[in-house]
């Protein structure tokens, strides 16, 4: 009788060490899943930080083309474009000449007949003014007033 009882004590101390065993291996892959959760959620935001840079930068450069399609379709040779298009041409360039644009209308045309270099320096010189005075005040832009005359 002694010896069972050695014998399942034995089995128990043993049953008791493979526990420890167990909940020392659950407690280091809890850690390891902890760790591998970490790292896809940084994963996943730092893709989606660059999908969204990738689609800025997509219609950037969709637009940046646009622009360039439409400044080399407005670059074409007269001799090239059709009779209701040189008369469009014929009929700006006299209203434009003659003075019967409105100051709007002048200045798209004029805008118009820019290549892109120049639309570009004309922008970039519209957001500087426009940069300008809304960090401005009153009192700080004063002297630059083109009607002040003193």
């Amino acid at each position: 009788m002694e010896e069972t009882l050695n014998s399942i004590l034995s089995e128990l101390k043993q049953l008791n060490k493979e526990q420890k065993d167990l909940l020392i291996g659950q407690k280091e892959l809890t850690s390891r899943i902890e760790n591998l959760e970490k790292g896809h959620k940084k994963l996943m935001t730092s893709s989606t930080k660059n999908l969204n840079k990738i689609h800025q930068e997509l219609i950037i450069g969709q637009q940046q083309l646009k622009l360039k399609i439409d400044s080399i379709e407005k670059l074409k040779d007269p001799s090239l474009l059709g009779q209701n298009e040189l008369k469009e041409l014929i009929i700006k360039t006299t209203a434009y000449m003659s003075g019967k644009l409105s100051v709007s209308e002048r200045m798209k045309l004029e805008i118009e007949w820019l290549n892109e270099s120049e639309r570009q320096e004309l922008l970039n010189n519209i957001n500087d003014k426009n940069f300008r005075s809304k960090h401005n005040t009153w009192s700080e832009d004063w002297d630059d007033d083109q009607y002040n005359d003193y």
